[in-house]
């Protein structure tokens, strides 16, 4: 399902390793909600059935774009594989980490996703950037109830800002449509 946004990422350990936790360790509610519950919070590509799943190939395709500003072009190819990880995997748990979808789990979503990740990592034996974890705990930016989850570096920074574009209602992908 994320082929596309997955070939970005250009190690292919780390592209293998979030093949596999997207197929293996993300909830199965993930590939069927909408990317906001209320639809005040996102265009209308992203709402209802797969809608997270558009929303979250939207904040990819942002994120490329943002890349190519000379603010983020000249970062390592190690640091835009950890914001492509990380904007991949940033909504995975948005309803908690189990099978059953728990909506009080929103407000820790960017957590919990950010601990599965590194949970899936360590049961596997894996070992990636500590910036795609934090990248992934800080996507939310302003709005994070944890200020220690602050956006601090430019990886968390690209990703927030991809995910905050992509979010906005303003924003039609006709693309993402189908």
């Amino acid at each position: 399902m994320f082929k596309t946004e997955i070939a970005r990422i250009q190690n292919e350990e780390l592209r293998n390793a979030v093949t596999e936790y997207m197929t293996t360790a993300v909830p199965a509610y993930f590939f069927e909600i909408g990317a906001s519950s209320s639809g005040k919070y996102h265009p209308k590509f992203s709402q209802g059935q797969g809608g997270l799943v558009r929303h979250t190939k939207a904040v990819v395709m942002m994120l490329d774009e943002l890349l190519k500003l000379s603010t983020y072009a000249y970062m390592p190819q190690e640091y835009k594989d950890a914001a492509y990880a990380a904007a991949i995997m940033h909504d995975s748990c948005k309803y908690g980490m189990s099978a059953e979808m728990d909506k009080s789990q929103y407000a820790d979503h960017a957590k919990n996703a950010a601990i599965n990740w590194e949970t899936f990592c360590a049961e596997a034996g894996l070992s990636f950037s500590p910036f795609i974890g934090m990248a992934i705990r800080s996507h939310m930016g302003q709005w994070t109830t944890d200020k220690d989850d602050k956006p601090f570096t430019n990886i968390d920074r690209v990703v927030h800002m991809a995910d905050y574009i992509a979010s906005r209602s303003c924003i039609d992908i006709p693309a993402l449509h189908e």
